[in-house]
Formats: structure tokens, C-alpha cells, sequence
């Protein structure tokens, strides 16, 4: 594997963040890092980038073990949430800083696909966030790393300039074929971009998989959250979770609901209704009103059980 991590161990104190972490990564794959708050995430970037040291562990990267080299050896760029531009140089002069020789047709390619080309003679406080950041992948990329790290890289941008950033930052990655591991909070940004998805916890369980087996066929009701709201279901029949765009609504089923709300979100109304003793949500293509009794049915494939 081009990135293999094998037991890695780091504690802060007397709390244990990652637990003996292994994990093998292809060449050009790119993995959403997901998780709880204090799963360690960020840690895990930190810790194979050298910006923390571990406590234990090995870090393969292009077949050289780095886990004992300072940062600046490694050949891993880091682009954090906000990542700091030198104000008193412009773009270009930031891209290419302490960069003695540089490829000019890969830095044309770069600067043209993240369509920066015409903010190059600007400096850091004429440009927007988007386009810091868009700026800063490109300062990474052209030092042609051997791996790319992203912490949350859009985070802090508003919805329209997150989704136009991060749709040229994921082309101009593939296209490069740089091996890319990216602490993401946006699920369905993560279930969108990557090959596969590390899900964290504090144990030894953590789950690498494809987007869909993840989303699909959660391990556990946790990982499940993550992902989406989920809705359980409590029978006399069955005892089952599920998500809202797994359930139908039907003429006539096992499963009566009682309609307690519902809220128009655009391409679809979302109602809250009341299964036996438990709050479901069923997305549906019109309102109902309040207190209606409808019949509910879910695929048996969609359900899921867990211990």
C-alpha cells in the first residue's frame, strides 16, 4: 500500500485519542476521515504530518517510514481551515515561496482548473475565502506532496462558494492523482467525494469502507447517525431502524402512523408522525394535515438492525 499506518497510538495525558489506529491507503485514493467530536481526527492528521509526535506506532509512506522524520522531510502538505496566505506577497509569490524551481506547465494546469488565474497579481486581502483556499490547494499541490492532507478546508465558507470550491479543489486532486485523506463534518459531502471513508471512534473498531457500504450497511446506530437522520420503528411485529427516504407512503399497511407536522423543505415536505409510541420522519412529495392517519411501509432491504 502507498500509505500504511500499523498501530498508532496517542494519548494527551491520561486520555487515549487513538487506540492503536491501523489503516493502508492505495495511490491516488482519497479518504473522508468522519467521526464524533474527540474521536480524533484532526489528531490523526497531525500525528502523519510530524506537527505531533506519537506514542506508538508506524508510518509508511511511498515505501519510506516517516514517523520518526521532521515535518518539513515528509513530503505532506497540510491545508487547514483557514490557511494563512503571506500578506505581503501576492498569489503568485505565495504559491511558489521557498520554491527554487517548479514545473510552469503543472502550475499554468493548476492555476487554470481552480480558475484563479485572474487573482494572481492580487494580495491575500483582495481575494474572498473561497479563493484562499482554492490558492492554498494550489501552494500545495505544485510541491507535488506525496500526500495531501485537508482539516475541514471549507468549513468556514457560505454554502454557494463551499459547494464551487470544493467541486474544482476534488477535480484538480483526481486529476493529479494525489493520495488525499480530508477530516470532513459534511456526511454527504464525504458519501459524495471519496473512494473510501475511516470512521473513528475510541475503541479498536474503526471501520474503513466504500461510501455505500457505510451508508448502506452501518456496523453500528452511531455510524448510522452520522450519516443521516435515522427513524426507529417498534412493532408488535418488528423492532427496526430506518432512514426517512426508505419509507412510503401507502393506501393501506401493517403500520398505521398519526401525522404530527409537517414543513415544506424545498424538494420535498417533511412530516413528523407518531408510530405507536415513537416520532418518525417521512418525507413525502405533498403536506398532510396535521392529525391525519396514514399507513407507512419500508422496504424490507432498507431496514436495519443492530445489537
Amino acid at each position: 500500500m502507498y500509505l500504511s499506518i500499523k498501530n498508532l497510538f496517542k494519548k494527551y495525558g491520561e486520555n487515549t485519542v487513538l487506540n492503536g489506529l491501523n489503516l493502508e491507503v492505495a495511490k491516488g485514493e482519497i479518504i473522508s476521515i468522519v467521526g464524533s467530536s474527540g474521536s480524533g481526527k484532526t489528531t490523526l492528521l497531525k500525528c502523519i504530518s510530524g506537527v505531533c509526535e506519537l506514542d506508538k506506532g508506524e508510518i509508511i509512506l511511498d515505501s519510506k517510514k516517516i514517523q520518526n522524520l521532521q515535518p518539513n522531510k515528509r513530503n505532506i502538505s497540510y491545508v487547514f481551515q483557514e490557511s494563512p496566505l503571506f500578506p505581503h506577497m501576492n498569489i503568485i509569490e505565495n504559491i511558489v515561496f521557498n520554491m527554487e524551481e517548479f514545473n510552469k506547465e503543472k502550475l499554468n494546469f493548476l492555476i487554470e482548473k481552480t480558475q484563479i488565474n485572474h487573482l494572481i497579481k492580487r494580495y491575500p486581502y483582495e481575494i474572498s475565502g473561497g479563493e484562499n483556499q482554492r490558492v492554498s490547494v494550489v501552494r500545495s499541490l505544485i510541491r507535488n506532496p506525496s500526500l495531501l492532507l485537508l482539516d475541514e478546508p471549507f468549513s468556514n465558507l457560505d454554502h454557494t462558494i463551499k459547494h464551487y470550491t470544493k467541486e474544482l479543489v476534488y477535480e484538480i486532486i483526481k486529476k493529479t492523482n494525489t493520495t488525499t485523506l480530508i477530516v470532513n463534518h459534511d456526511s454527504q459531502e464525504s458519501l459524495e467525494i471519496s473512494d473510501k471513508i475511516l470512521v473513528l471512534d475510541k475503541t479498536t473498531n474503526n471501520i474503513l469502507d466504500t461510501p455505500f457500504n457505510i451508508y448502506k450497511e452501518p456496523k453500528s446506530l452511531e455510524i448510522a447517525r452520522l450519516f443521516g437522520e435515522i427513524n426507529f420503528i417498534n412493532t408488535a411485529a418488528d423492532q427496526f431502524y430506518c432512514r426517512p427516504q426508505d419509507i412510503s407512503i401507502v393506501n393501506r399497511s401493517k403500520i398505521e402512523a398519526k401525522v404530527i407536522s409537517s414543513v415544506f423543505l424545498g424538494m420535498y415536505y417533511k412530516l413528523k408522525v407518531r408510530v405507536e409510541s415513537e416520532e418518525v420522519t417521512v418525507y413525502n412529495n405533498k403536506s398532510i394535515t396535521e392529525n391525519t392517519i396514514i399507513y407507512i411501509k419500508v422496504n424490507p432491504s432498507s431496514k436495519l438492525y443492530f445489537n
